[in-house]
């Protein structure tokens, strides 16, 4: 790393994105839980990884411009899960990622970051500085990644047959479905950029239905309690499930599962 490069870390546009980067992690996420939120950690994120790795090798700009566009694309698609399930086996801290192909859109921040690292004049500035700086980013790329799973048990019962529940959980979803009938009774609920996923189970006992919850999944750095998990789920999806009529849920994104009928195939209940 020369001298030179070395100050990118502390110019003004890379200590914006690493401040954005983390104030959308630890604070945004948390507070405004929508789509938004998940884009911001990638536009913002993708742009300082660049230019991070780009301040200790300087010499390989377009390399490391092209293999952070290409490992992005393989980690926001279905092909990195052995990589992330191999990552999880082992005795740290856990990480994730939602499959969402309008992630890739944050890859036009690349060729900026490219562009930035040749105009960039940071200031000079200590040494020591700039490896504290690189120290938080490190910090910052692991939290973006963050993953905390959660095992329950706990079982909610609906006064109707299974077939009308599914019907009424095809309601839910922002995003469209999955749909099929109904063998089978897993089902993975996605909710925001922190709550980001509930697996459940739906089955049917004497004409009434039992949704059992299985596991809560959250990636923010700051981990709630059990309880806070429990209730999140019980007021953006069984709560609103209960509800007369059911709607659209501004909170519940989609419902994966090859299970799910749609609502034409179904009588209303």
């Amino acid at each position: 790393m020369t001298d030179r490069s070395s100050h990118i870390l502390a110019s003004p546009g890379f200590l914006i994105g690493l401040s954005l980067l983390l104030t959308n992690d630890f604070v945004f996420k948390q507070q405004f839980h929508n789509g938004f939120t998940g884009k911001l950690s990638d536009f913002a994120g993708l742009f300082v990884f660049s230019l991070f790795w780009i301040a200790f090798f300087p010499r390989h700009k377009k390399l490391i411009c092209v293999s952070t566009a290409v490992l992005f694309v393989f980690w926001k698609s279905a092909y990195s899960q052995f990589a992330i399930d191999g990552w999880n086996s082992l005795p740290f801290f856990g990480i994730q990622r939602t499959v969402d192909y309008s992630d890739l859109s944050a890859l036009l921040t690349v060729p900026l970051s490219y562009y930035y690292s040749n105009i960039s004049t940071g200031p000079r500035v200590s040494s020591k500085f700039i490896y504290a700086i690189a120290i938080v980013s490190l910090v910052a790329f692991t939290a973006t990644q963050y993953s905390h799973k959660e095992s329950f048990h706990n079982q909610y019962e609906f006064q109707l047959s299974r077939k009308q529940l599914l019907e009424r959980m095809s309601r839910l979803p922002k995003d469209e479905v999955h749909k099929s009938f109904w063998e089978g009774d897993a089902f993975d609920i996605s909710f925001d950029s922190c709550y980001a996923r509930a697996s459940v189970s739906v089955e049917e006992r004497e004409n009434r239905s039992v949704v059992t919850l299985k596991q809560l999944e959250y990636r923010c750095p700051t981990k709630p309690t059990p309880d806070d998990m429990r209730q999140h789920f019980e007021k953006e999806f069984i709560d609103k499930l209960r509800e007369e009529p059911v709607t659209l849920s501004p909170t519940v994104l989609y419902i994966s599962s090859s299970t799910i009928p749609t609502a034409s195939n179904t009588p209303s209940p």
